[in-house]
C-alpha cells in the first residue's frame, strides 16, 4: 500500500454490508471520494456484498469474522490501532447504524489521532420496537449505549431532519448535521419519460421483504380493492420472501402481484409505473420514495417515525397514511385512484436538489476535509 502524507485516510465502518439503501449510499460516496485524494478502508463483519465494486476502485476491504457483531470489538480496535500508527495526514472512522456506532465507540476509546463520525441511516426510533422479550431488553441496552456513547464522537450525521431533533432532543447533544442521502444523480426531466399507455394502474414496492417495511399492509390493503385494473410488482429480497408469497396466494393476489426480486436498473423499476407506496414501521430517508417522485411516480407513504414525511414535503408531493394501518392505507390508495393524483413538477424539481448525489457527496467532502 502506497501511503501519502498528504492524504486522508477515511474507515468506513458497516457491521453488514448488504444489499440495501445504506450500503448502496456508502459505496456512491466511496466512489466519488476515491477520486478525491482520500486513501479509503471499508470494513464489515462477515461478508462484504459490494466486495468486487469496492475493489474496482481501490477502496481496500476487510471483512471480520466474528459469529456475533458485539465479539467485533476487539479485531476492530486492533485494525483502528494499526490504521492510526500509518503516517497520513489525518484518520477519520465513519461508523454506521446504531449498534455499529456502538461498537466504534468502544473499539476506538482512548487511540490518538482518529477522529470519529457516526452516522444514522436509519431511524435510532426503532429500539423501541420490539417482537419478543429478549429483543426488548436488547433494545433497551443499545439505546442506553447510544445515548451515553453518541455525545463522545466528534461528529453525529443523519439523513432526515425527524432524525436530528429526535437525537438532539432525547441524546441531549448539538454536535450534530444533517445530510441527506444520495437518492438520484440528476434530476429526471419528465417530458422525456414516455410512459406505455394502458388502461391499468401499475403500483410498485420496492425494498427489502422484512418485516419493518410492512409489505404485509401493502397487500392486505391491495386485496379490499374491488377494482381489477391495477398491478403490483415487488422489488427486492429478503427473509419474509416465503411468507409474503403465502399471504399473496391467500389473498388470491396472485394474478396481480408479481415478486421481481432486487433489480438494479432503476428506469426498470419506475419507467412505467403510476404509484408507489411504501408502509415502514419506521424508515431512515428511503431511496426508494425519492425515486419514485424522481421518475414522476406518485408515492403514498406511512408516517413511520424517520424522514418517508420530509421526502413527500409533507403531504405536497404525495399522500401519507397512518403507520400499520390498512384501512387507511386503502383511503389513500382510492383516493389516488379516483382523483388520478398527479405531482406538481416545478415543486417537484425544486424539491429534488437537496437529495442529489452532488450536494450529498460535496457535504461529506467539506466534513472530511475540515473535521
Amino acid at each position: 500500500m502506497n501511503i501519502k502524507k498528504d492524504q486522508i485516510r477515511l474507515i468506513f465502518f458497516l457491521p453488514f454490508w448488504g444489499l440495501g439503501g445504506a450500503s448502496e449510499s456508502i459505496f456512491k460516496l466511496i466512489n466519488f471520494l476515491t477520486k478525491k485524494n482520500f486513501s479509503i478502508l471499508a470494513v464489515s463483519i462477515g461478508k462484504n456484498f459490494y466486495k468486487k465494486k469496492l475493489k474496482k476502485i481501490n477502496c481496500e476491504i476487510i471483512e471480520i469474522n466474528c459469529a456475533r457483531s458485539i465479539l467485533s470489538i476487539v479485531k476492530l480496535r486492533k485494525i483502528l490501532l494499526i490504521e492510526t500508527k500509518k503516517k497520513y495526514k489525518k484518520n477519520i472512522l465513519i461508523s454506521n447504524i446504531h449498534y455499529g456506532n456502538i461498537i466504534s465507540m468502544i473499539s476506538s476509546y482512548n487511540i490518538e489521532n482518529l477522529k470519529i463520525l457516526l452516522t444514522e441511516r436509519s431511524s435510532i426510533s426503532e429500539l423501541s420496537y420490539s417482537k419478543n422479550y429478549s429483543q426488548f431488553f436488547k433494545n433497551k441496552v443499545l439505546y442506553y449505549f447510544a445515548k451515553l456513547l453518541y455525545k463522545r464522537s466528534d461528529l453525529v450525521i443523519v439523513n432526515s431532519n425527524f432524525e436530528k431533533n429526535y437525537i438532539s432532543k432525547n441524546f441531549k447533544i448539538n454536535n450534530i448535521k444533517c445530510i441527506h442521502p444520495p437518492s438520484i444523480t440528476k434530476i429526471i426531466k419528465l417530458k422525456n419519460l414516455i410512459k406505455d399507455k394502458k388502461n391499468i394502474f401499475r403500483i410498485v414496492y420496492v425494498g427489502r421483504l422484512s418485516k419493518e417495511k410492512g409489505l404485509h399492509i401493502i397487500l392486505k390493503s391491495l386485496s379490499k380493492l374491488k377494482k381489477n385494473n391495477f398491478t403490483l410488482d415487488i422489488y427486492g429480497d429478503g427473509p419474509l420472501k416465503s411468507e409474503i408469497k403465502e399471504l399473496i396466494n391467500s389473498l388470491n393476489l396472485n394474478k396481480k402481484i408479481k415478486l421481481k426480486g432486487y433489480v438494479e436498473n432503476k428506469n426498470i423499476i419506475y419507467k412505467n409505473a403510476d404509484l408507489f407506496i411504501n408502509a415502514s414501521i419506521f424508515e431512515g430517508l428511503p431511496n426508494s420514495l425519492v425515486q419514485s417522485i424522481n421518475y414522476g411516480v406518485y408515492p403514498i407513504c406511512s408516517n413511520a417515525p424517520g424522514g418517508n414525511l420530509e421526502v413527500i414535503k409533507y403531504g405536497k408531493l404525495g399522500l401519507s397514511f397512518q403507520m400499520n394501518n390498512e384501512n387507511d392505507l386503502y383511503k389513500k390508495i382510492m383516493r389516488f385512484f379516483n382523483n388520478n393524483l398527479k405531482l406538481n413538477n416545478s415543486l417537484r424539481k425544486k424539491h429534488l436538489l437537496k437529495y442529489t448525489e452532488k450536494k450529498s457527496f460535496f457535504d461529506y467532502y467539506k466534513i472530511f476535509n475540515n473535521i
